[in-house]
């Protein structure tokens, strides 16, 4: 429902503001906050303006800014929740199980499509190949994506259909499995995953509407009420040339997506970037802004391909690597650098970020520039020494919490008990003097912001010395990921001026017992001064 003012009263005000007085009420008016402060004075603020104001009783609910996922990936949700989720499954009969259910909802001339496979939960060393796939689908194409949506694998109708085969060239910074007779096993990981995908066909755009509605209000009921969109402008990204038309595709499902959105653009040169920040999608009546470009250096822990500086403990032939060539990515980040663009670059080994910094150390040294805030996405593998070369250059990290959730059982085999407690290391980031920012990388991770600030705080058990503190891990989904994304001056806080982005809690999460935060609930949402759907 639209308002022209409502005054929210008679429950806990966390604003967010660093040394803000308490309040007793919030009043919006249209979609800006137009006090904050006692309750008798915002009273009197609506008298003196003539407002209609709707009175909310809080109940002792608490009123928080809304919360901001800095890096998600919009098309990627929308595809996934079209597609079977095996997320939860641990053995290739479930697998099989949900393939073979998924391939009798398909219309006729689609891929049997199933997402979130985890290689690492799949019991007795079970590993999924397309010998697995032709038995089950038979010449039905089936693609599967891993978890961590670097990897996927193919039966062998799609790689008949992609012209694939023994022979057929791998990209740099990419891998295709092989059988023991060298021929493909249907395996594709990094950037060679772009060559079945390039033939897939796309879903039909009423079923795309239709999931994009579902995804957009699952997110403002997890209370997130502004989202850093990763969108791809050309082949180069994890959907490959298939995912080419991603910033396009935004555009024609924008008026079904209520937050606000900060684009991040994915390309292998500024052109994608360039085009959004000129197009009507980047109108600031559209609550849409484009100023960031993204950069893939490296891959993921899952699929043994982000780069390490040692090998990994479970599978010693392999450090991982690097997707692009150094001098590459920095043509790249000198390029956005130049151009005003805020270089947002995928790191997650600590070799690859290692490396990364290194570039960000010559690109600042050459061409200087005061508040760049340039980012890290991930950062999840920093030892000691790689947290102050980071905070040094005055880099940004936007983090995963629920990374911890996904990976804690197998991530300890997979580095060592050495290297463990450098994964995901939010205190030691927090302790730098970071801006440390929240997000899911959806569909990855679950839009679910709580469930991320609970494994902020008490990571599952997991290394819990790097835990932070409540205010902390709220500051990384409001105030600091509004700063990362240079929008603290609208969103992040409540404060006079900003925009009416709110979420009401069942309770303050300040003052719960730590170990009872991910019981909260979201209660209501308001979006620029619009209630969303419960």
């Amino acid at each position: 429902m639209g308002l022209s003012a409502c005054v929210f009263r008679n429950g806990p005000i966390v604003t967010m503001e660093p040394g803000a007085a308490s309040a007793e009420c919030v009043v919006t008016e249209g979609d800006r906050i137009a006090f904050v402060g006692p309750l008798d004075a915002g009273r009197a603020l609506i008298a003196e303006r003539g407002l209609v104001a709707m009175d909310y009783d809080l109940d002792g609910a608490a009123l928080l800014p809304g919360f901001i996922d800095a890096h998600l990936h919009p098309l990627p949700m929308i595809f996934f929740a079209m597609s079977a989720n095996l997320d939860a499954l641990s053995s290739l009969e479930e697998v099989r199980a949900a393939l073979t259910r998924q391939a009798e909802r398909i219309d006729a001339g689609e891929w049997v499509i199933g997402v979130q496979l985890e290689e690492n939960k799949l019991q007795g060393g079970d590993a999924l190949s397309r010998r697995e796939l032709d038995a089950w689908l038979g010449d039905v194409p089936a693609l599967v994506y891993s978890r961590d949506g670097h990897a996927v694998f193919v039966n062998s109708a799609v790689l008949e259909k992609a012209g694939l085969g023994a022979d057929t060239a791998i990209p740099d910074g990419g891998e295709a499995g092989r059988f023991m007779d060298g021929e493909l096993n249907g395996v594709f990981r990094e950037k060679a995953v772009g060559l079945p995908l390039a033939h897939m066909p796309p879903p039909s755009i009423p079923r795309m509407i239709e999931a994009s509605k579902a995804c957009f209000d699952a997110l403002a009921r997890s209370g997130i009420t502004s989202i850093g969109a990763m969108l791809q402008s050309d082949e180069e990204g994890p959907g490959g040339e298939a995912a080419q038309l991603e910033a396009i595709a935004m555009q024609a499902i924008r008026e079904h997506v209520p937050q606000s959105i900060y684009a991040i653009v994915i390309g292998k040169t500024l052109d994608g970037v360039k085009a959004m920040a000129d197009s009507p999608m980047n109108d600031p009546q559209n609550a849409t802004r484009t100023r960031a470009f993204k950069i893939f250096a490296d891959g993921t822990f899952g699929s043994c391909t982000a780069c390490m500086s040692e090998p990994y403990a479970d599978k010693t032939c392999s450090h991982g690597f690097m997707t692009l060539p150094e001098d590459d990515i920095y043509a790249r980040m000198e390029a956005a650098h130049l151009a005003g663009f805020q270089v947002c670059i995928h790191a997650i080994g600590d070799e690859g970020i290692a490396k990364c910094v290194d570039l960000f150390e010559r690109l600042l040294s050459a061409h200087p520039r005061e508040d760049h805030r340039h980012r890290i996405e991930h950062a999840s593998f920093a030892p000691p020494e790689l947290v102050a070369r980071i905070a040094g250059l005055g880099l940004q990290i936007c983090t995963q919490p629920l990374f911890i959730r996904s990976e804690m059982a197998w991530l300890p085999r997979r580095l060592g008990p050495s290297r463990t407690p450098m994964a995901y290391p939010f205190r030691s980031f927090f302790d730098a003097g970071i801006a440390l920012a929240g997000s899911s990388d959806a569909p990855i991770e679950a839009t679910d912001t709580i469930a991320a600030i609970d494994f902020a705080v008490n990571r599952g058990g997991f290394h819990p010395e790097q835990g932070v503190s409540v205010e902390e891990a709220l500051a990384m989904f409001t105030r600091n990921a509004a700063f990362v994304q240079f929008e603290e001056t609208e969103k992040g806080t409540l404060q006079a001026g900003k925009r009416a982005d709110l979420v009401i809690l069942d309770c303050n999460p300040l003052t719960v017992p730590p170990d009872q935060l991910g019981r909260i609930a979201v209660k209501r949402t308001m979006i620029g001064g619009i209630f969303t759907p419960n």
